[in-house]
């Protein structure tokens, strides 16, 4: 027997385990550091496979295609306008016909050329980007899924859901789209410069000195936009964990009417990313803004020195001839070939940001893949398989501390053999150290010191995998997955036969429940099993660990969640389960009724072992540990604790965290077919109009207005460029002038380009400010106005599947994100779109309204084409957004990240990931239908601009023969229409994310706008002066609205007098947990009434009645934050010493002011922190302080040591 030793601090994160590495080895990258982080081009295409690289190197071909044609194009065009020079000098009309036909038709074959290479372009890269964005999807999920729960415990594990989605649709944009418009600019840089030398190199070299300013512009702009998005992801997860613990915690929020702090909470989370935001909006318009700025700077210095060369060459008596002389064709070439190339680098700029931004989010995503476990768990050939396993356990003086608290010792010097077959119980007050030897025997963690061996084999030699298969584990909280009961009882062994699950159930006592359920086994049970009560779910978690058939048994508290008969009746086949297969079982317990027939109990406390002994042997020592805990538990089931646990664990629809522990579970089996159901959010959207949006806008009209400035400036710029092109290049044609004199007017016009250059850089600016603070405010305010309706939603609403906190979390940074583009670069490539459309219409018009007539043609021509983009696109996004694929994959990461000692106990790492990707496969055949309609709608886009300008040479060059149209007005009014197309065609660009854009704000109003059944923030209703306390249940019918073929009352009748005691106690299924959900108005009654002093419930103040009543459960719901903000949850606005005294009422304040931060320690993700019984004080603390009128207690000290259970009883007592 191991000799008492001094107790530490009650400090164990039960459940918890730690392993023998630093605490930065298991953390992922910090989000926060100065330094900029991020992967490389060719690592962020590095999981592509045979197929992903064939398809970008068609999509690279048809991008480089689609961006050599405009300098081609060019080429073209400067030698026609020498041709159309000479026709306009004389020479005969035949000749100056046949010249047009041939450019017409050279501009049409260009137009079919330029739409095949955009085919190409857009659906290649579309394709092989959702292709790979869904491998590294997958694989960070399998990576995170398969890392050691060391790295969960200082990884918040409610961020990785939103983290997942958030950085893998960033890597997809910047990967699909953005990369082939990059690439598409990259190959009108490289071709305009190379034709711009050949025909030039004087003019080109002197151009193409502002280069090295447009690359430190863009180098600075970078730098500041990747920081600012290695921010603002890092916000986002943080809000996403808010909305993700919040929500799968619903039932508590609304007990606690926290749902504006948590609406509070979320949006200070996102005011991080909302400032990152707008800080990389910013930097990429003055990024833009000065590579404009300096390219149009150079416009004025081109055509200045354009000047000087023609004068040289053709002024003054000057006749030079011959390929190296400069006249107003070779001008024209060398000038628009060099700035195409040029300009091509600030077009870039959305593209390039977007890369960036895809690279830094890859950053911490491929970190995360490619950091192997410290513990593999999927590895077959990695460590030792025994050919038979005996069951002998030996604990080797291990030591022991959690990652996320290196400094408390958990196990200090701590030994412990157990012989094959025996059976041995841990028993000792919470935080002592037992659940973390069953970690330490599963290898969630590596001991810092000494060893854990099975059959003298150190448990670090053997195959995780295999190991976790010898080892059946039962623990007091089951966790069950959004699957049918047949699934969720196989994932104890892979293979199982129907038959096989079928007696696994039998054994559990879990068979004759099942059965009641209208569809059996194939009855889904929810989210976290939240359809099923307590007791079924662990009855269910049981028959799970029979049907492994381990060598080794672990249970903790394994029956606690049992009445009184299933208990008896689920330990008599656990009992000749270890006694017919000479199984080693371990248990772990805290009523010692339940382990008296144990071959050994051994006595925990402060991390060793005190005692050690069969019951006898241990009642038999004098004033002994065990002895004393015996004694303490009998004297307060001598005070009728069983009245005050109220077994309260209902059937069905049960919130996840009211699990009673003890309570019997008779399960209730209510199932409607989850086809049956007709999902809310899944129905036809109703359509939801731009004003709606913009609406939400108007608090930043400000910023809007200087964005549609910027935009509108913006977009008349081009239009005017090109109308001072064309005036310049006239300019060169008139060789009567003096060379004094063409240099005269020239400098007006640079200097009216100096201008344009100044207002383009600023109006950017202003665009990119005005609209990225306007749309980071709007879609935050989106964001908290949808997590806000979805906190006040009736917790009837969340009993669906497909409003489960996983799908919900995922959908809501979805829809935001898309939002986001909608209403900051769609909205200014639309802005600019008009404008440069009036523009160029006005500008013909006063030049020319013949050729008027046929730009009214030609524009709607290119608006009709981004209206067919928009209408091809339009069925494809819809379809992809309801099939749901990506919400139920959501939803399954957050309910595997949520149970990963379950996934890690029984080995479903590789099925987790084999679903996680059928999921996100599911919509491949559609992915590959919307790559085909963009690509055409993109190449018509494209080839339109083309084929118009076919139209204008040949009507335009037709009506110059006749004299109808001057030919120079007529070259003006092509400059004009070509440098503004391009951003009409850019306008187009967009029109994909304004579909998807449209559909996620379908979904969030739908949302906004939806009443709830029982508005949880709803002040309406009666207050009443006083409350005496008198509770009456009249004649109630009622079933769970996700079941409703299941009744669960009936004329239910109850009546509570004030101060009364009133215990609910039978089996499972039978309503006692519904009644305390009626009461709290979780739920209203289908008939029939719930009273409060005579007043029927629903009439009452909703956050009134919930004031005057606490819960406190068997499965305490902690939220991350200090234990203070979790104790004063209770009573809004409680000092510090309001909290001191709540915890000290509920025998808290002892442990809590053992941590070295004390109140202000933070507990973890769902308490994760601190142990099972300090996670109950502090729950228990949190009801003391709000002073209820009504109290409800659910096995609130089933989760104690004996010796705090007999302190918190006495202190509950004298509350009540």
């Amino acid at each position: 027997m191991a000799s008492p030793s001094e107790e530490t601090s009650k400090t164990e994160p039960q459940n918890y385990v730690a392993v023998q590495t630093p605490r930065s080895s298991h953390q992922m990258p910090e989000q926060n550091s100065t330094q900029v982080k991020q992967v490389s081009l060719l690592e962020l295409f590095s999981f592509a496979d045979t197929a992903d690289k064939l398809l970008m190197l068609l999509g690279t071909l048809g991008a480089f295609g689609a961006g050599v044609l405009r300098p081609i194009l060019v080429l073209l065009y400067g030698d026609i306008i020498n041709d159309f020079g000479e026709a306009g000098e004389g020479e005969t009309p035949t000749l100056t016909m046949s010249s047009v036909r041939t450019a017409s038709l050279n501009f049409a074959i260009v137009g079919i050329v330029g739409f095949i290479a955009a085919y190409l372009q857009v659906y290649c890269w579309s394709l092989t980007a959702s292709r790979q964005s869904k491998r590294i999807r997958s694989l960070y999920v399998n990576a995170i899924i398969t890392k050691e729960i060391g790295w969960f415990d200082v990884n918040d594990p409610m961020q990785l859901s939103s983290r997942v989605a958030d950085a893998t649709i960033a890597i997809q944009d910047g990967m699909g789209a953005k990369m082939s418009d990059l690439l598409h600019f990259t190959s009108t840089i490289v071709s305009g410069i190379a034709i711009a030398m050949a025909k030039g190199w004087e003019l080109t070299l002197i151009l193409m000195a502002v280069v090295p300013f447009v690359t430190v512009s863009g180098m600075m702009a970078k730098k500041v936009i990747v920081a600012a998005s290695n921010r603002s992801i890092h916000s986002y997860a943080q809000a996403g964990a808010v909305a993700q613990e919040s929500l799968s915690n619903i039932r508590t929020v609304h007990m606690f009417n926290s749902v504006e702090y948590f609406i509070e909470k979320y949006r200070r989370a996102l005011e991080g990313a909302t400032l990152a935001g707008i800080k990389k909006e910013f930097a990429a318009g003055w990024g833009t803004g000065l590579m404009n700025m300096v390219q149009f700077l150079m416009y004025a210095l081109g055509f200045f020195l354009g000047a000087v060369f023609v004068a040289r060459d053709q002024l003054d008596g000057n006749t030079c001839s011959g390929s190296s002389c400069y006249d107003a064709g070779r001008i024209m070439t060398v000038f628009f070939s060099a700035t195409k190339g040029t300009l091509a680098i600030s077009q870039a700029g959305p593209s390039l940001q977007a890369v960036y931004s895809a690279c830094a989010a890859a950053f911490d995503v491929f970190e995360v893949i490619k950091r192997p476990s410290l513990i593999e768990p999927t590895n077959d050939d990695q460590g030792k398989k025994l050919d038979h396993v005996s069951g002998d356990i030996d604990i080797d003086n291990v030591q022991f501390a959690y990652p996320s608290r290196p400094e408390v010792e958990v196990c200090r010097g701590y030994s412990l053999k157990i012989k094959a077959g025996e059976k041995v119980a841990l028993v000792g007050p919470s935080g002592s150290g037992k659940s973390t030897v069953i970690s330490l025997l599963e290898r969630f963690y590596d001991p810092l010191d000494g060893s854990v061996k099975i059959d003298g084999e150190d448990v670090r030699s053997l195959n995780v995998k295999w190991l976790r298969q010898q080892i059946g584990l039962v623990g007091q909280e089951p966790v069950l997955f959004a699957t049918s009961i047949m699934e969720n009882i196989r994932h104890g062994r892979s293979g199982a036969s129907d038959s096989e699950v079928v007696e696994a159930a039998k054994m559990a006592n879990a068979f004759n429940f099942i059965m009641e359920f209208p569809e059996g086994f194939a009855t889904e049970v929810g989210e976290r099993g939240a359809q099923l009560s307590g007791g079924q779910k662990q009855r269910i978690a049981i028959a799970r660990a029979i049907i492994k058939n381990p060598p080794i048994l672990l249970l903790d508290e394994a029956t606690s969640a049992l009445d009184t008969e299933s208990e008896r009746i689920v330990q008599a086949s656990l009992d000749r389960l270890v006694a017919g297969s000479n199984r080693t079982t371990i248990i772990v317990a805290h009523r010692l009724s339940t382990i008296r027939d144990a071959d050994r109990i051994a006595v925990h406390s402060g991390g060793q072992i005190v005692e050690l002994g069969s019951h006898d042997e241990l009642l038999r020592i004098p004033n002994g540990h065990y002895r004393l805990l015996l004694e303490a538990q009998s004297q307060a089931a001598t005070k009728g604790e069983g009245m005050k646990r109220n077994e309260t664990v209902d059937g069905m629809a049960q919130a996840k965290e009211t699990k009673p522990t003890r309570e019997p579970v008779r399960w209730i089996t209510q199932t409607c077919p989850t086809d049956t159901h007709v999902s809310e959010i899944d129905e036809p959207s109703h359509e939801v109009g731009t004003s709606r949006i913009w609406k939400m806008a108007y608090p930043e009209w400000k910023f809007m207005a200087l964005g549609g400035l910027g935009a509108a400036v913006y977009g008349a710029v081009y239009p005017v460029n090109g109308l001072l092109i064309g005036v310049s290049i006239k300019l060169y044609s008139e060789t009567y002038k003096t060379k004094g004199e063409m240099l005269h007017d020239m400098r007006y016009y640079s200097l009216y380009l100096g201008i344009l250059a100044v207002a383009c850089c600023l109006a950017i600016t202003m665009m990119n400010y005005g609209f990225g603070v306007a749309s980071n405010r709007l879609v935050a305010r989106i964001r908290v106005a949808t997590y806000g309706a979805i906190l006040r939603q009736e917790v009837g609403w969340f009993d669906f599947t497909e409003n489960s906190s996983g799908a919900l979390v995922s959908r809501l940074a979805s829809d935001s994100s898309v939002l986001h583009s909608m209403t900051s670069e769609n909205l200014s490539r639309a802005v600019v779109g008009v404008a440069t459309t009036v523009i160029i219409l006005v500008l013909s018009f006063i030049y020319s309204w013949q050729m008027t007539l046929v730009m009214t043609v030609i524009v709607p021509l290119l608006v009709g084409c981004n209206f067919m983009r928009i209408k091809n696109m339009r069925g494809q996004v819809n379809a992809k957004t309801s099939n749901n694929a990506d919400a139920a994959a959501g939803s399954l990461l957050s309910e595997a990240i949520d149970a990963i000692r379950t996934v890690a106990s029984f080995g479903m790492e590789q099925s987790l990931t084999a679903k996680y990707t059928s999921f996100l496969n599911a919509s491949n055949e559609q992915d590959k239908r919307a790559g085909i309609s963009g690509g055409i709608a993109f190449g018509l886009s494209q080839g339109i601009l083309f084929l118009s300008l076919a139209l204008i040479f040949y009507v335009g060059g037709y009506w110059v023969t006749t004299g109808t149209v001057n030919f120079y007005d007529l070259f003006t009014i092509i400059m004009i229409f070509m440098t503004g197309s391009f951003s009409i065609s850019m306008a187009s660009q967009g029109s994909v994310d304004g579909e998807k854009a449209k559909r996620a704000a379908a979904n969030v109003f739908k949302i906004i706008d939806r009443v709830p059944k029982i508005d949880a923030t709803s002040t309406a209703g009666t207050v009443l002066p006083s409350v005496q306390g008198n509770i009456d249940f009249k004649d109630l019918a009622f079933a769970y609205p996700s079941r409703p073929d299941a009744v669960i009352y009936q004329g239910y009748n109850l009546s509570v007098r004030r101060g009364q005691t009133v215990a609910l106690v039978g089996a499972s299924g039978s309503g006692k947990s519904t009644a305390i959900a009626l009461l709290e108005r979780f739920y209203d009654p289908s008939s029939g009434m719930v009273t409060l002093d005579g007043h029927d419930v629903r009439s009452l103040s909703l956050p009134w009645l919930r004031d005057r009543i606490s819960l406190v459960s068997q499965e305490p719901v902690l939220f991350s934050g200090t234990i203070a903000e979790n104790i004063a949850l209770g009573k809004p606005g409680a000092s510090r010493a309001e909290v001191e005294a709540a915890a000290k009422s509920a025998n808290a304040f002892d442990f809590i002011s053992n941590f070295p931060l004390g109140f202000d320690t933070e507990v973890g993700d769902r308490g994760a922190q601190v142990s099972g019984g300090q996670k109950q004080r502090i729950a228990i603390a949190r009801a003391i302080l709000r002073d209820p009128d009504v109290l409800l207690l659910d096995e609130a000290t089933s989760a104690l040591d004996n010796e705090s259970e007999h302190i918190v009883q006495a202190s509950l007592d004298a509350l009540v």
